[in-house]
């Protein structure tokens, strides 16, 4: 599993698509192709985000199941984000849309995509542990 940890990154700059020529092999196969689109059309232009880094997203799915078939297990991507409260209402719901479309754009492959904010995230917390997730959370939002 791997974790991408976000809090004020996605409303800092633009985003740049970079990609290696090592991310344009055909070597990811069928389960993970998807991907590959979303790879390609981030190259073209024709996808683009103002908040998310997708092509680090792409990467991180790429070594994750590199990793993974190598080792027999499930991948699995997390993209865990805060959402402050100095960011503007209008720029935290681009950023929630936008990790929608990517979450569509990769949904059913090999490396499976989640992304819970820290409020969902700490929601699940058992009850013994409510005040230590509260204390995150306060710190995370503001």
């Amino acid at each position: 599993m791997g974790v991408e940890s976000k809090r004020f990154e996605p409303f800092r700059d633009k985003k740049a698509v970079s990609l290696s020529a090592a991310c344009g092999r055909d070597v990811w196969g069928t389960a993970m192709a998807r991907y590959c689109v979303v790879r390609d059309r981030l190259r073209s232009g024709d996808m683009r985000f103002a908040h998310l880094d997708a092509a680090q997203l792409v990467k991180h799915a790429y070594g994750l199941v590199t990793d993974a078939r190598r080792k027999g297990k499930r991948p699995a991507l997390v993209y865990l984000f805060a959402e402050p409260a100095r960011v503007t209402a209008g720029d935290l719901a681009r950023h929630r849309d936008e990790i929608a479309a990517f979450a569509d754009a990769v949904a059913g492959e090999e490396v499976t995509f989640n992304a819970p904010s820290y409020r969902e995230w700490l929601a699940t917390f058992p009850p013994e542990a409510r005040d230590h997730a509260a204390a995150v959370l306060s710190r995370f939002e503001t």
